[in-house]
């Protein structure tokens, strides 16, 4: 979303309600991350592990050996797996907050400033998700996808900024709002689904005239 050889992005200070989110985020990943398993823990799946397995061989050929197994295959599953489960989530953890440290220390953000003069909204048809067709010039449209499924709470509007990279990464914000919500125009789903599995939309704009991509899609 951020190709920076096709759009021009520009450094600018965090607005309060976006540095707020990001120290909220901190809160509750540094909460996620106190959230450690201890050594009791082991102890307890060890001790709950060898008790049903135990109780799985006196009630062989019963109902009661599948739950009773069961339950001992995932208590020294937990022993075997959980360290390193838990050495992968407290990286990810330690990760997610370096990189919100480097945006709250910086306070600043890289956006991308959209004076649009219409977008149409194709919603999702499959699984590829609502996709917004924005005509930033006379020939040149930006393609936005709604990936989080949270653009349409202030979107589309005509006015507004594209985040970074990171910032989207770390927030799932992919606008922010600088004018009124809009009533966009409305492609079949279908339609934008054919015509989008059978061109490349790896590059956010495109160099064609609205009109002419509109006449595309709907010829499908």
């Amino acid at each position: 979303m951020d190709s920076k050889t096709k759009m021009d992005f520009k450094t600018r200070e965090l607005y309060p309600d976006e540095l707020r989110v990001l120290k909220t985020l901190k809160t509750q990943t540094e909460k996620k991350s106190g959230c450690k398993i201890k050594i009791y823990h082991f102890v307890l799946a060890v001790f709950l592990g060898i008790v049903f397995a135990y109780l799985a061989t006196l009630t062989k050929g019963s109902f009661w050996i599948l739950p009773f197994g069961t339950i001992a295959v995932f208590s020294f599953g937990l022993v075997v797996f959980g360290p390193y489960e838990l050495y992968k989530t407290q990286k990810r953890h330690k990760t997610f907050l370096q990189r919100l440290n480097v945006l709250i220390e910086k306070q600043t953000v890289d956006t991308c400033l959209i004076n649009a003069t219409r977008i149409a909204l194709a919603e999702e048809y499959e699984d590829e998700n609502d996709l917004y067709i924005v005509e930033m010039c006379k020939d040149k449209v930006l393609y936005l996808w709604d990936t989080e499924y949270n653009l349409n709470k202030n979107f589309p509007c005509l006015r507004f900024e594209i985040y970074e990279r990171i910032f989207f990464e770390l927030t799932g914000r992919q606008i922010y709002p600088l004018s009124e919500k809009i009533k966009p125009i409305m492609i079949d789903p279908k339609k934008k689904w054919k015509y989008m599995t059978q061109i490349s939309t790896s590059e956010p704009t495109e160099n064609i005239s609205f009109d002419e991509l509109m006449d595309k899609i709907n010829e499908k």
